[in-house]
């Protein structure tokens, strides 16, 4: 499964989630009238000075049977980027009125009450400003219409999250459908029109035109009443007098795969025409559904009434019901003199608790279901490193990954090779 988002909890063995994450805010960039999280870069998990104790430490002396780490993880929803991403076409108003009345009293503490570290972004898109598609700025009486616009990037500032949806106001939007498809390729790639769009430039290890934190789920919640330009299969496609490149459906649901993002839609149309039915191969595509098949997607009413409680449900269902695939991976922890995933042998994943909770492959988990418990075991040998008169100590980092895209957790572990006279982990207080 594809393009599914989750975070679990490490049972026992002191999981880091969150890692790069520190809580410290300072400013980047006025255009967004919002404060940018201060940045631990990924090769710099703490100053070089300090002293990180690891999760796990295993001794390995050399050419003994290989051993094995075992890490658990129960499948939970702990970390999340959730992104409203914001039709502000002419018909929207209502809808964007909601929105803004919801938010504190409905959607923030809902959303909190089921995910406990969330971060929030704001972002709205019209159309491009080429007549019929969207205002020009100087044909209709209309200001230009916006292809995508930030309103406020990744953060956990609630009040900055509320002025950045006081700030959407209605623009024309032209036809009938509207930039949809590529405002959602502007977020997951930050690949846009330089005359149209804002450069945006993101820390490394963030991730799209948000700066979503490289940890954590990523849930975009799209408010809509109308259908896409470039839809599936092709459907109102923008003309070649365009004069802006453009991207298919396809490859933007690829680019929102890649970056793990699921996409709930909020319909808010009249039902004639074919936004709904968009919406929901959307949700599809990108793994918003539930574990009968069925999209993630809610028709809200054309005022948009019961927006605040749909954007709550949307929320819940995705994280009480909706399955992910979990596999695991090691790295080398940066800065060491070699490299210490070549101690491993093997990845295997061991067991699945209920066992009806999960299918298991010999490498992975597929299907896991909230609440599930999966073990994954590390097994380790020591075939090339001799003891010598002080142990030796190499560390690596065992990742849980969800869907093959999103690191959902981290566990430090340190392999020692024990000193001729028997000195290893206790000795060294590990």
């Amino acid at each position: 499964m594809v393009g599914v988002v989750a975070a679990l909890a490490l049972l026992g063995c002191g999981s880091k989630t969150g890692l790069f994450a520190p809580d410290a805010e300072a400013p980047f960039d006025a255009s967004i009238d919002g404060p940018l999280d201060a940045f631990v870069p990924p090769d710099r998990f703490v100053p070089p000075d300090a002293f990180v104790p690891p999760d796990v430490c295993v001794e390995l002396p050399p050419m003994e049977p290989p051993r094995s780490v075992d890490v658990s993880f129960v499948s939970r929803v702990l970390s999340a980027e959730v992104y409203f991403l914001v039709d502000v076409t002419g018909s929207m108003g209502e809808e964007i009125g909601e929105i803004r009345a919801r938010l504190r009293d409905t959607i923030i503490p809902g959303i909190a009450g089921q995910i406990p570290d969330v971060r929030f972004s704001v972002a709205r898109y019209a159309d491009f400003p080429v007549d019929p598609y969207g205002s020009d700025g100087r044909t209709s009486g209309m200001p230009a219409d916006d292809l995508y616009r930030l309103e406020q990037r990744s953060t956990t500032d609630i009040d900055a999250v509320q002025r950045a949806l006081d700030r959407l106001e209605r623009q024309g939007g032209g036809d009938l459908p509207e930039a949809t498809v590529e405002a959602l390729w502007v977020t997951a790639t930050s690949d846009a029109p330089m005359r149209l769009v804002p450069a945006r430039s993101c820390p490394a290890g963030t991730v799209g035109y948000p700066c979503f934190e490289r940890e954590g789920s990523r849930i975009f919640l799209l408010f809509t009443d109308a259908p896409t330009h470039n839809g599936p299969g092709g459907s109102d496609r923008y003309a070649p007098v365009l004069g802006f490149r453009n991207h298919t459906y396809e490859e933007t649901v690829m680019e929102l795969r890649t970056i793990g993002a699921k996409v709930l839609g909020l319909y808010s149309g009249d039902g004639t025409d074919i936004g709904l039915p968009q919406l929901q191969n959307l949700a599809r595509d990108t793994g918003a559904v539930r574990p009968d098949g069925t999209p993630i997607v809610f028709d809200i009413g054309t005022n948009g009434a019961s927006l605040g409680s749909d954007v709550v449900e949307a929320v819940r269902t995705l994280v009480e019901e909706v399955p992910i695939d979990v596999d695991a991976l090691t790295e080398d922890w940066p800065g060491d003199a070699a490299d210490a995933t070549e101690f491993v042998t093997e990845i295997v994943a061991a067991s699945a608790d209920p066992a009806s909770g999960a299918t298991r492959l010999p490498d992975r988990f597929v299907d896991v279901r909230p609440g599930t418990r999966v073990t994954f075991s590390i097994m380790l040998a020591n075939e090339r490193f001799v003891r010598m008169e002080e142990p030796q100590v190499f560390r690596m980092i065992v990742v849980l990954r969800g869907d093959g895209v999103t690191r959902l957790s981290e566990t430090i572990v340190d392999i020692v090779v024990p000193a001729i006279d028997g000195d290893g982990c206790d000795e060294l207080g590990r």
